[in-house]
């Protein structure tokens, strides 16, 4: 390590203890006030030797760490992000038109017919990934464009996407703003699918004889429906319209996206409010989605899940610059969000 590096960095805090490792360095002691704009000269003194700060606390104590600058290489391969996304849309089109009672593999003109909720489904997956991606280029960061998943012959045609960000979060400022974009997005697109949607649907006569699939409600999604549908006689039901269907799946998926554990959107935006503490929410959450098992099994593999990407922490160049109280009003309406959206039976037979 440049002892350039070394000198600058004693001149900015006050050095307790230093443990040479190799190429890196890590340094215990308390930066010099102001706090924030120390940590930004550091970041920025560093970057024209070719290393990396990382900055965290450890009670009362700053931790400093200093290692190589990882070279990051962006090969974009833009012609497999719109594959996906055109083979996302063909699928999400089988899958409305199967929906909608046609067969496109009889008769293809009938993929018309899954036009509303391909449309729909899309438009919530799009906003919510292109949420990521937008900030986190404001960031710097360098992230991909949405990989869409498409899967044939599902009922929905597709398992989302994933953008990947392949640069150091700068921190936790930038996890928060850019783990909220995504859902935050993606559920205003669901919110304005869904009362479209609903505006669109049938109020009609439940099946007397046979099972037909039953879609739970979130608190949310009961609001509109009721707001839009008041009156519902005896014996009838709601009837969803394709773009209602979609929207109601946007719900799902935004819940499922904000539960604050792991590698999920949620989980991001729990770590920069909460840091190592979040792990005090693992087993709450665990015994939630269990209990709610109990009404859908599809929670218990959600909490499986979950747990397995728990096992991983975000890593944030700048952990100790503490979010503003706006920042942490967006982290409360997240959690507000979650509970609106937040389904415990999606799925029964009737």
């Amino acid at each position: 390590m440049h002892q350039e590096t070394i000198d600058y960095l004693q001149t900015k805090m006050f050095v307790l203890e230093t443990i040479p490792l190799g190429q890196s360095l890590i340094a215990y002691g308390r930066l010099y006030e102001p706090v924030e704009k120390t940590i930004e000269e550091i970041k920025a003194f560093c970057k024209e030797y070719g290393y990396i700060p990382f900055f965290s606390q450890e009670g009362i104590y700053h931790k400093v760490m200093l290692g190589p600058m990882p070279e990051v290489v962006d090969k974009p391969r833009i012609w497999l992000n719109v594959l996906l996304f055109v083979a996302t849309i063909f699928t999400t089109l089988l899958a409305g038109s199967f929906n909608s009672g046609g067969n496109p593999l009889e008769n293809f003109s009938d993929i018309t017919l899954g036009i509303p909720f391909s449309f729909s489904i899309m438009a919530i997956l799009t906003f919510h990934e292109l949420g990521h991606y937008f900030v986190s280029k404001k960031y710097g960061l360098v992230t991909s464009l949405p990989y869409f998943i498409p899967v044939p012959f599902h009922f929905l045609g597709t398992f989302g996407a994933i953008i990947r960000m392949k640069s150091i979060v700068p921190s936790r400022r930038a996890l928060l703003r850019i783990g909220m974009a995504g859902p935050f997005s993606g559920f205003l697109i669901a919110l304005l699918v869904s009362i479209f949607g609903l505006g669109l649907s049938e109020v009609r006569p439940a099946p007397a004889t046979g099972n037909y699939l039953r879609l739970g409600d979130s608190l949310l999604f009961y609001i509109l429906a009721r707001i839009i549908h008041p009156v519902i006689p005896e014996g009838s039901d709601i009837f969803l319209h394709p773009m209602a269907f979609a929207g109601w799946i946007g719900f799902l998926v935004t819940s499922m996206n904000l539960m604050p554990i792991g590698q999920l959107d949620g989980g991001h935006i729990a770590y920069s409010v909460l840091l190592k503490n979040q792990k005090k929410l693992y087993l709450p959450v665990m015994i939630c989605l269990i209990g709610f098992g109990i009404l859908w099994q599809g929670w218990i593999i959600w909490g499986l899940l979950a747990f397995i990407l728990a096992r991983r922490e975000p890593l944030i160049q700048d952990a100790i610059t503490p979010l503003s109280r706006k920042e942490k009003i967006y982290a409360i309406i997240a959690l507000l969000i979650l509970v609106l959206t937040f389904i415990p039976q999606p799925f029964s037979i009737f």
